[in-house]
């Protein structure tokens, strides 16, 4: 019996990963990137975030890198500065229980920053 709750739970698990790939995937939910690809802030944004890229980022402190992303976050549109809001506060003081949010918002943080800007790649976030 313990047996099939221990199945039961891996595949609720499953079905709730999957699902929360398919939001954070579809164009309904998150930032709007092909709009802010031809707003004005896009070239500034894109330029603030050229220190972040793999081949640039072992040079980067972690200090720096709490900078650049309060940088990024002012240039950000609003429906991903909360994103940016949390990632920022982690840097700050980061926490035990604060860990899964903000390695969530860091994962939607990176994407938005790929899908934005042409030529930046952050490292396991391609998108």
């Amino acid at each position: 019996m313990a047996k099939f709750w221990r199945i039961l739970g891996c595949v609720v698990a499953a079905v709730v990963a999957f699902a929360g790939v398919l939001a954070l995937r579809s164009g309904d939910s998150g930032p709007d990137v092909k709009g802010f690809r031809h707003s004005a802030a896009q070239p500034e944004f894109c330029k603030e975030a050229q220190p972040l890229d793999l081949s640039r980022s072992a040079e980067l402190s972690p200090h720096r890198r709490a900078h650049v992303i309060e940088d990024l976050r002012e240039l950000a549109p609003a429906d991903i500065a909360g994103d940016f809001d949390r990632l920022v506060s982690w840097y700050e003081h980061p926490s035990e229980e604060e860990r899964d949010r903000s390695r969530r918002a860091s994962v939607r943080v990176g994407e938005f920053i790929e899908r934005s800007c042409d030529g930046i790649n952050l490292g396991g976030i391609r998108t």
